[in-house]
């Protein structure tokens, strides 16, 4: 992966995911505080480490994924795309950030950069799920440039009131990575 794939801005530097980042995502997934949306939500060690090879793998494989991201060289949060598990063809953006560290703004950047990312590594659909009352994911995935739709949600094919699909999408350009 190496420096090819990190992103550096004014204020925050995002790498791909490595198991140097495990004790810092262990914690960020174990604390139920955590402002942004993960697709396994809270959860253990042993579920930390597979998400961890599932993110590798997905570096790997596609070239895009999950960054670490960094604040002031301290590890804040994770922002980056996996492929969907419910929407075949689309990836899923997803960020969290760690309660110290709650900054829409720094969210939103992560997210904006991550996703920018993966459209320019070949990633043409790219999908992510708000619930209705999180203000901060609608004010990270909107100012990220994504867009809500009315496309119904997978859950149970019919939408849910409570659900907002937001969708970006860009046109694959010659010479991406993907595929």
């Amino acid at each position: 992966m190496g420096c090819r794939n990190s992103i550096q801005t004014a204020r925050l530097r995002l790498d791909p995911v490595s198991w140097t980042d495990l004790e810092d995502v262990v914690r960020l997934k174990a604390s139920a505080g955590v402002t942004g949306r993960l697709a396994g939500g809270v959860c253990n060690r042993a579920l930390s480490e597979q998400d961890m090879m599932t993110d590798l793998m997905t570096w790997g494989r596609e070239g895009v994924g999950m960054f670490a991201v960094r604040h002031q060289g301290h590890f804040i949060g994770l922002a980056g795309v996996q492929p969907s598990t419910t929407t075949p063809d689309r990836h899923e953006m997803q960020f969290a950030i760690l309660p110290q560290a709650r900054d829409t703004a720094l969210s939103r950047e992560a997210t904006t950069m991550a996703l920018a990312f993966a459209h320019a590594g070949g990633v043409e659909h790219v999908i992510a799920y708000a619930r209705a009352e999180d203000i901060v994911a609608r004010q990270v995935f909107g100012g990220a440039g994504m867009r809500v739709c009315d496309i119904p949600t997978p859950q149970d094919g019919h939408g849910r009131a409570d659900i907002l699909l937001y969708h970006s999408t860009r046109p694959r350009m010659d010479g991406a990575r993907m595929h």
